[in-house]
């Protein structure tokens, strides 16, 4: 336990220093800012992989009780597309609202997840149920950086209306390049989602039947897929762009924030996540 707790305090104290960079190379662009909270961020990434191959490999890592869970994947997976995307296109306040996000998830991770069992574990590491929940929080991911997208396209919308030409819009990705990234993040998030509901329903009836359609949380994951697809349809079929598209990115977040206090309740079987 007394590793385990290192090991997480570790990447925290990292990530927090990837972030104070961060943050010091958006005020006063920096490129040396940017590469060490990069390389910070990018140990992080390493730490975290190296959990997960000793870990579902059943090395020396598991007797130390440390335990993965659905909050730490998708730490894993956001930090993996932050890397990516910001090797690629270079947007350092996307990168840095990402990185936030994914520093979030993690310490509540630290603080708040600390009671799995072995029995969670084992089931977790199952191979149909462990690619159900890396599917879902890979969905989970598309749809929070969609959601910053629409969040920056709103920003840069506004400054750009007011004619307010200041650092801050300099630094925003453009409309166009953000109108972008939400849409194909909405299709990302919409097929990993009804991928992992098919495994998850698939698993479900060979374990617990019928009660599957009790479970609160697949009606709100069938509701969150039927809400962005709709934003999909709409913008096939009457061109939804620009300000409206952003909006509906924001709000529809607050759906999958919900499924995740969902997620915590007793009107599911997957509260153990």
């Amino acid at each position: 336990m007394f590793a385990e707790r290192w090991i997480y305090d570790f990447m925290i104290y990292l990530y927090a220093i990837s972030l104070l960079f961060s943050v010091a190379d958006l005020l006063q662009r920096n490129k040396i800012s940017e590469r060490i909270s990069y390389y910070f961020l990018g140990i992080v990434w390493l730490i975290q992989t190296s959990i997960f191959i000793l870990v579902i490999f059943d090395w020396w890592l598991s007797a130390l009780s440390f335990r993965i869970d659905a909050l730490f994947i998708y730490s894993w997976i956001i930090i993996s597309f932050t890397l990516v995307m910001h090797l690629i296109f270079r947007m350092p306040i996307y990168y840095l609202l990402a990185n936030l996000m994914g520093f979030i998830v993690l310490g509540l991770n630290l603080f708040f997840v600390r009671h799995k069992s072995p029995a969670f574990e084992h089931l977790l590491l199952t191979e149909l149920v462990f690619i159900h929940v890396t599917m879902a929080m890979m969905a989970y991911v598309a749809y929070s950086l969609a959601c910053i997208s629409g969040g920056l396209y709103l920003i840069n919308n506004h400054l750009l209306k007011e004619k307010k030409w200041n650092n801050l819009l300099r630094k925003l990705p453009s409309l166009t390049r953000s109108e972008t990234f939400s849409i194909w993040l909405v299709i990302a998030g919409t097929v990993f989602l009804l991928i992992s509901l098919i495994l998850g329903i698939i698993y479900a009836y060979q374990t617990v039947n019928g009660l599957i359609w009790m479970d609160l949380k697949l009606w709100w994951s069938f509701l969150i897929i039927l809400l962005y697809s709709r934003i999909l349809y709409s913008r096939v079929r009457t061109r939804l762009t620009g300000r409206r598209l952003a909006w509906w990115n924001v709000v529809s977040f607050l759906a999958v924030l919900l499924n995740y206090f969902i997620t915590r309740s007793s009107a599911t079987f997957h509260h153990w996540l």
